[in-house]
């Protein structure tokens, strides 16, 4: 039914106003009140019938004005109705993208809003009072007309007035029922522009369901009332009938509207309960005027902010849980579904401390592979960067499961990277974490590590804290390589500083070094038979034809077919390290280069170094010592692009910016000179050549202030250097100069 009057509704909203196609609600209810009048009308023979359609027809148009006229009709006159809320409706409701679409002013103020729900809800029961107005104009009209100049006999002006009260009763109950049918949608959407601006509202109720099927009723009777008239009156059989079909018709059509409504809270009532019942974030805005309708949505909307609170506050919740949980182990069982969905997103939480994807390093390529035995995990591995432009590369394995592991992981994690600033040596940094752990974890866990600095020539030193060895698979000739070093577990003990051991060796083109937890190699198949450190060791050889992308992957599928479908009774972590055959070739002819640097052949050098970036550019010392002997050599548009080269990479060597500044002052770009010399500076505080070169770029841009501060500065730490006291002498002439 809905569908009937929406296209048209939605028209004449746009091309009059929303309130205009309200009252035409009440126009649709006039035409088959009329009809319906009529038609009983000239059934029992009123008399002048034609006369009284004359005067009906021209009260009804004057009628029909006002009423227009009262809800906005001349809104595109900027007369937009005669009550403010009407008027506040009017404006509020906008044409939309098409002419068959409406839509709501999205600037209005929280009372605006408000007002303007009132006047949606309000809507039907103030057209059927209009309409009732109306009514009673036309009959004050039609009964003046009878008594003055027909005078009607006194049972004639009764059939009027009875006419007239079944004509009220019909027009009213019609255009009340067909107005909340096309004002629904626009009732829910200004309670969810209400909802998202967080704009508090009151739901409003005009009828009940009961109400409506009472009218549906009155309707019946109505009919009845009317037959009986025609009988009364000895109307012709076969008018009789036909009067009876239009009036089954008009109570049909007034069942099937109500029961369109409530059939369409209950959709809506069902959709919003499917959506609660999914973990969605739904609110039920029902069309419907209905108080029975009202509540449910009212207490579907406090359930649905309930879990929305709950939810909101799970982060606060889950530590108050933990805490109940640690205290009352006996009650663990009973609340296992709430511990499972907290561990879900402790899960998700632990899985941003591991390297999703770890990108290559000075030819080095990185492929991973971690699997927790529970939904959270005491494994982990990091790659970062270290002290002395190195890179830290660790695999942990802390005692025991669950979250406790899981916490001390994010714990190690943040220690271990802090320790790695100050030092590249692998036993010093074990020895700093066992500090900070022991200070903070007041349990009996610890873990296992295996922790490794590399260089960009690939050589490194490692140290093993009772872990598993890693494993090098030599390109060369395929052997084996087990790497381990003295220590005890960290964070267990004090006496363990004194424990840790650190080895160095190096990897060469193809090679492939390995980090795993115990997880892996323990891993037992259905005969109890454990896979153990031959089997492993023989399955890394037998993946060395495979790329990188693909070893991994074989390697940890091999291990679960062992396990013929045995779950394993660890974590699992694996962590692949590959040499780039490229990367060798470059840093044999680096070599080279650096060896005729050393020689003092800085020409070959260069050009020796040109060769190198060509194969592999990503290489930092080798672009930071390309740019610094082009810049030696005169060559600086080339040392520049080495620098900014260098700067894209990483923006973390304050000589690199000393350069550019450098360079920039040889081609008079002061502005950029100061921005290079002062981000040098902000990486070394006390560099004193590059206050000097921001002490020149400041002079050349008139910043004497800045320029007298920056070559102060540089005395300060350089007090004997000549070419900064030609430059504060030469600052001086100019400032006196300038006075």
């Amino acid at each position: 039914m809905r569908r009937l009057f929406l296209p048209l509704f939605y028209f004449v909203a746009n091309t009059l106003s929303f309130g205009a196609a309200a009252a035409s609600s009440a126009l649709y209810a006039g035409i088959l009140t009329f009809v319906f009048i009529l038609y009983y009308s000239y059934a029992i023979k009123l008399p002048a019938m034609d006369e009284l359609l004359i005067v009906v027809s021209a009260a009804a148009i004057l009628t029909t004005v006002v009423h227009g006229a009262w809800f906005g009709v001349f809104h595109k006159l900027r007369f937009s109705g005669i009550t403010r809320s009407m008027r506040n409706m009017n404006r509020g409701i906008v044409r939309g993208s098409t002419w068959f679409k409406i839509d709501i002013r999205q600037n209005l103020n929280a009372d605006e809003y408000r007002l303007l729900h009132r006047q949606l809800c309000y809507l039907p029961r103030e057209n059927a009072f209009m309409s009732v107005a109306m009514v009673l104009v036309i009959i004050s009209a039609v009964t003046f007309y009878l008594i003055r100049w027909q005078n009607y006999p006194l049972i004639n002006l009764i059939q009027v007035e009875v006419i007239a009260l079944i004509a009220g009763f019909i027009h009213s109950g019609f255009t009340a029922v067909i107005t909340e049918l096309v004002t629904g949608e626009m009732r829910t959407r200004v309670k969810q522009i209400m909802y998202e601006k967080k704009v508090e509202f009151t739901e409003i109720a005009l009828s009940t369901v009961r109400s409506k099927i009472l009218f549906f009723i009155l309707i019946m009777v109505a009919t009845l009332f009317v037959s009986n008239f025609m009988v009364y009156y000895n109307v012709e059989f076969s008018v009789m009938i036909r009067f009876s079909v239009f009036a089954i018709f008009v109570a049909a059509t007034m069942a099937y509207m109500l029961f369109s409504i409530v059939l369409q809270s209950l959709r809506e009532i069902e959709a919003t309960s499917k959506s609660i019942k999914e973990g969605k974030d739904a609110m039920l805005f029902p069309q419907a005027l209905d108080d029975e309708f009202i509540n449910v949505a009212t207490g579907l909307n406090t359930a649905t902010t309930t879990i929305r609170d709950y939810q909101h506050n799970l982060e606060r919740k889950v530590e108050e849980r933990t805490l109940e949980l640690t205290q009352a182990n006996d009650a663990l069982h009973a609340k296992d579904k709430l511990i499972q969905m907290e561990l879900d997103f402790a899960s998700e939480i632990q899985k941003g401390i591991i390297p999703a994807r770890i990108e290559e390093w000075n030819g080095l390529k990185f492929f991973g592979y971690y699997k927790p035995m529970e939904k959270v995990s005491g494994d982990y591995y990091d790659v970062f960067p270290t002290h002395g432009n190195r890179l830290g590369v660790l695999m942990a394995d802390v005692s025991g499961h669950g979250v406790p592991a899981a916490l001390i992981t994010t714990m190690a994690k943040v220690a271990f990277a802090r320790a790695a600033q100050n030092t590249h040596s692998p036993a010093q940094t074990f020895r700093e974490v066992n500090d900070q752990l022991i200070d903070i974890v007041t349990t009996q866990d610890y873990l296992t590590a295996f922790y490794l600095t590399i260089d960009e020539t690939h050589h490194f030193y490692f140290g093993n804290a009772s872990h598993q060895h890693a494993k090098i698979i030599r390109a060369e000739d395929l052997s084996v390589e087990s790497l381990d070093t003295d220590g005890l577990f960290v964070g267990a003990m004090l006496e363990a500083s004194d424990s840790y051991g650190e080895k160095e060796a190096r990897l060469f083109a193809g090679d492939r070094l390995f980090l795993y937890t115990d997880g892996l190699i323990e891993i037992r198949n259905k005969d109890d038979q454990e896979f153990g450190n031959q089997r492993f060791d023989a399955l890394l050889v037998a993946a060395k034809d495979l790329p990188g992308d693909k070893a991994v992957p074989f390697i940890i599928d091999e291990v679960f077919r062992f396990a013929e479908g045995n779950k394993p009774n660890d974590d699992i972590s694996i962590l692949m390290i590959e040499v780039n055959r490229e990367y060798s070739r470059f840093l044999q002819i680096a070599a080279r280069a650096y060896q005729k640097i050393e020689q003092g052949d800085k020409q070959t050098g260069a050009k020796l170094l040109d060769e190198a970036i060509k194969l592999y550019g990503k290489n930092l010392l080798s672009l930071k010592t390309a740019g610094a002997l082009n810049f030696d050599l005169g060559r600086v548009e080339v040392a520049e692009r080495y620098f900014k080269a260098y700067a894209d990479i990483s923006r973390q060597n304050a000589e690199v910016f000393f350069y550019l500044s450098s360079i920039a002052i040889l081609k008079k770009n002061f502005e950029l000179a100061e921005e290079f010399a002062r981000e040098a500076i902000n990486l070394r505080s006390n560099y004193a050549v590059a206050f000097n070169n921001l002490s020149i770029a400041c002079l050349n841009l008139g910043k004497f202030a800045l320029a007298r501060f920056a070559i102060e500065k540089a005395l300060s730490f350089e007090p004997e250097n000549d070419e900064m006291k030609k430059n504060a002498a030469r600052l001086e002439e100019i400032l006196n100069k300038n006075q």
